[in-house]
């Protein structure tokens, strides 16, 4: 069962379908019944239709922040595939009482000082705010590349979770995290996270990779404070990143030549290239290239025949992100006829895997979403060299990027 396709679907009510959102108006239901119950603590309810404050995002569009008096709530909107829902979350400090009017949120207790997580771009974000030893579980811890996390896990003191279509419930259990991170995707299944559920511990969906700008993915950074407590910190992280990337983008505004890009890999006779008002084209057009598809208005990838990519690719100056290929040989080796692509003749072939870890780990997937200002800065420099005369244009100079020779 595709849980996401079925339950991530629009309505006037932005009401779930499916096992995931079942899960989570159960635990609404069971986590804020339990707090109510508790002897301690003195039920405070206030309005619903209390004030808010927006919190500012300037290019997310995948969620939303609202600040109440003594509590925030979040918003994350998932669409998927033209489906779309919002997922309601109460962010609410551990010793508050819950107010009153918010049935349909999760309770998330907060500042969250245990989370387990299913990807590892989460944590990028968790280590950029200085909390990447709040991380206490992951799914293949063998993947990370963060420093500081990679330390503790050969330690021993972050556990293996399962993965994201198969959590390991009772590793989970027994860790008691205060919440769980994953991520939307189409073929997710979450069934098993009903039981977490019912044990007390939040499920938080992110959606990052659905933003169609890299500041939009890189602004999620907001959301991941607002539930560690350290929101005066991404807003100057943030801020940090945001000038960096268009002071880099500057650099290219007035540029008078745009060197042609093909990107990606054929896969099973079909070839998917970024459509024009993708992730990946904003950083094209950001990083001054002629990117071939740039007026296909569409935000996800476009599925071609080789025989059309094809011509392209021969003239293309630059072939950026075949694959996993880290040398010639391994590109040539897939398919001879590459030989005959100007930028593998002219030695133009750059990838997003220079820094990978013993089991495959990339850190480009780990940081790069929270850091596009680092992702901008290598296209730059492998498209326009001659902007970086001081920094020279080998693999040295680049963060994410290696030369593929």
């Amino acid at each position: 069962m595709n849980i996401f396709r079925s339950s991530f679907t629009g309505s006037v009510h932005h009401r779930f379908s499916g096992v995931l959102r079942c899960a989570i108006s159960l635990f609404a239901v069971v986590f804020t019944t339990g707090l109510s119950g508790c002897s301690n603590e003195t039920e405070v309810h206030p309005k619903q239709e209390a004030v808010s404050v927006d919190v500012p995002l300037s290019y997310a569009k995948g969620f939303s922040l609202y600040d109440h008096e003594g509590f925030k709530t979040l918003r994350v909107i998932v669409d998927l595939d033209g489906r779309q829902d919002t997922l309601r979350y109460l962010l609410i400090p551990k010793e508050s009482p819950l107010p009153d009017g918010f049935d349909e949120h999760v309770v998330v207790r907060t500042p969250v000082e245990r989370v387990a997580l299913f990807s590892t771009t989460q944590v990028g974000y968790i280590d950029l705010l200085g909390c990447a030893d709040r991380i206490i579980g992951i799914a293949r811890p063998d993947y990370v590349n963060t420093p500081s996390l990679r330390e503790r896990i050969e330690k021993g003191a972050v556990s293996e979770i399962g993965m994201p279509f198969s959590p390991n419930v009772e590793e989970i259990l027994e860790l008691n995290p205060e919440m769980i991170v994953t991520t939307a995707f189409p073929a997710a299944r979450q069934t098993d996270y009903k039981a977490l559920v019912m044990a007390g511990i939040p499920v938080v969906v992110v959606a990052e990779w659905l933003e169609e700008s890299p500041l939009g993915r890189a602004e999620w950074l907001k959301l991941y404070a607002a539930l560690l407590g350290r929101e005066e910190v991404a807003v100057e992280k943030f801020a940090d990143i945001e000038h960096s990337y268009h002071a880099l983008k500057a650099l290219t505004d007035t540029l008078s030549h745009r060197p042609s890009v093909v990107t990606g890999m054929p896969f099973k006779d079909a070839w998917f290239v970024p459509g024009g008002n993708s992730y990946v084209a904003c950083f094209l057009r950001d990083a001054g290239a002629d990117y071939h598809w740039k007026n296909r208005a569409k935000t996800g990838s476009i599925k071609m025949d080789i025989e059309a990519i094809y011509p392209v690719a021969l003239e293309a100056e630059f072939w950026l992100n075949p694959g996993t290929v880290q040398s010639l040989d391994e590109l040539l080796a897939k398919d001879i006829r590459f030989r005959d692509f100007f930028a593998v003749r002219s030695g133009k072939v750059y990838n997003n895997n220079r820094l990978l870890n013993p089991a495959g780990g990339n850190a480009y997937w780990e940081l790069g979403a929270v850091r596009p200002d680092r992702v901008l800065g290598d296209l730059i420099r492998i498209l326009h060299p001659d902007l970086f005369p001081e920094r020279g244009n080998g693999d040295d100079s680049l963060t994410f990027y290696r030369h593929i020779q």
